[in-house]
């Protein structure tokens, strides 16, 4: 990725999650970024065009920093634990990233071809997690549930860190992992 198109991402990314994708402009997106919005456009067609590379480029954070950490050698639910603390200290540790994830997941402005693409990965991803489900170690749960009860608890334990900050130590986060597990293993 070039240095300019970055910097348009990373200027646009706060602004669509602090305005909303009407509230911005690509005028003030190429102002802040300090670029031409001639060069904008070079880079993106249209204000769409950018929001769908936006939620490629924050879905593959988000999955940069919980790839490649399961262990063999560890519980299923260790795994699980780790894999959900990633997505939990991602959206704390980068919520610009997180929130923009959750206002555009269900927009119109993000292709289904784009959706399809990305929520492929997710799915490579949480292959290795069915493990749990052959060894019986949780509730028979089919895949599309369990994914919206994760994805719940973790917006959840996020939002509620955020409100609650003096709130988040590891006693507190442990025991929100701990109603997430109760909730899904047998």
């Amino acid at each position: 990725m070039k240095e300019k198109e970055q910097k348009i991402l990373d200027t646009s990314l706060p602004l669509f999650v602090e305005k909303g994708f009407h509230g911005t402009s690509t005028a003030e997106i190429a102002k802040t970024a300090g670029v031409a919005t001639g060069t904008l456009f070079h880079y993106f067609k249209t204000k769409e065009d950018l929001i769908d590379r936006l939620y490629i480029y924050t879905k593959e954070s988000i999955l940069k920093a919980a790839q490649g950490d399961y262990d063999e050698s560890k519980s299923f639910k260790e795994n699980v634990k780790s894999l959900w603390l990633n997505f939990v200290n991602f959206g704390i540790e980068d919520p610009y990233k997180f929130n923009f994830i959750m206002t555009f997941h269900c927009s119109p402005y993000i292709t289904s071809f784009t959706k399809g693409r990305i929520e492929e990965k997710f799915v490579d991803l949480l292959e290795v997690y069915k493990k749990g489900l052959e060894e019986d170690e949780i509730k028979q749960i089919y895949d599309e549930l369990l994914m919206d009860y994760f994805w719940g608890n973790v917006l959840n334990t996020i939002t509620h860190f955020e409100k609650n900050p003096e709130k988040m130590n590891e006693n507190n986060v442990e025991l929100a992992f701990e109603l997430f597990w109760d909730g899904i293993s047998k």
